[in-house]
């Protein structure tokens, strides 16, 4: 999601929706298959599978997806990981990649050696 933000391209519009509907289907799986009832994915109390799949989950929304906005479920759980890390800390540690969408675009020379990369990922 964010070699387009980087290398200041758009993402071919169906490419975008498949990448959507793939997330979603991720996040309903994070939903009913891990996280289930439980207040952690791995129990009562947080882990580090707590913190790799915040971590992972804040990609999207650095590129500006909402994903907690419609999934009250999966965002009790965002909002418990924060609490028990420490507000500060939390957003401490996600800084840098939620600005990342408000960076310039790459140096010309670097986005033309990664622009193949680019439309293999992408197409």
């Amino acid at each position: 999601m964010m070699f387009p933000v980087f290398l200041g391209e758009p993402v071919p519009p169906e490419t975008l929706a498949s990448t959507l509907a793939e997330l979603d289907k991720c996040l309903q799986l994070l939903e009913d298959k891990f996280l289930k009832d439980k207040d952690f994915l791995a129990g009562p109390h947080i882990s580090v599978a707590d913190l790799v799949a915040i971590t992972e989950l804040m990609h999207p929304v650095s590129a500006g997806c909402h994903i907690f906005k419609n999934r009250p479920k999966l965002d009790a759980w965002r909002q418990r990981v924060e609490a028990a890390v420490g507000k500060d800390l939390f957003q401490e540690a996600h800084k840098t990649i939620l600005k990342a969408k408000d960076l310039p675009p790459a140096d010309p020379t670097v986005k033309e050696r990664l622009k193949p990369l680019m439309h293999v990922m992408l197409h």
